[in-house]
């Protein structure tokens, strides 16, 4: 018998994921392929991944009443999401087995699954073999001044990743003519 490792999770082990309050996530591609558009002139550009992402983000928020969905940037290679679960769902009794569409999310951890499969679903069928990482990073946001930076970060994302993109190619140029 082959003995696996056991990763660890990126988790905060004292927080219950379930609980109240919002959430800075961010998912990123399997070996950080650039999948889901271009970048051009500080604006990102959607191709059909990237257009299916947004779709499924869409549909998440009539499939999960218990979360509000703030704004979300859709890059090249990653998605960062601002959601807030409006109540503790912990209580909740579970949905009948098998209804798999029409589930609660019960937790972000499932909401992220739930939504990584649906994207991943739709990809797959058009294509290719691996969409995402096996985990996700998040953020706890506590205070209101962080919310409100989080946004601005959201929705700046595109235009900063194109300024640092303008630097390397900047810089590379010295480089190669000197």
């Amino acid at each position: 018998m082959i003995k696996r490792r056991r990763r660890n999770s990126r988790r905060n082990q004292q927080w219950n994921y379930s609980s109240k309050g919002w959430y800075f996530l961010t998912i990123v591609t399997h070996q950080r392929q650039e999948l889901f558009g271009k970048i051009q002139h500080g604006e990102m550009h959607l191709n059909e991944f990237g257009n299916i992402v947004m779709q499924e983000w869409e549909k998440s928020k009539i499939l999960r009443p218990l979360m509000h969905f703030d704004c979300i940037v859709v890059m090249p290679d990653h998605v960062q999401m601002l959601v807030q679960m409006k109540r503790s769902t912990h209580f909740l009794p579970a949905p009948p087995f098998g209804i798999m569409s029409k589930r609660l999310s019960k937790s972000i951890s499932s909401f992220i699954g739930l939504f990584k499969a649906a994207c991943t679903r739709r990809i797959v069928s058009l294509s290719i073999n691996q969409v995402w990482q096996r985990d996700y990073d998040d953020q706890l946001i506590r205070t209101r001044s962080y919310l409100n930076n989080v946004r601005r970060y959201i929705r700046n994302n595109p235009r900063e990743a194109q300024r640092r993109l303008d630097q390397q190619r900047l810089l590379y140029n010295r480089a190669s003519t000197a």
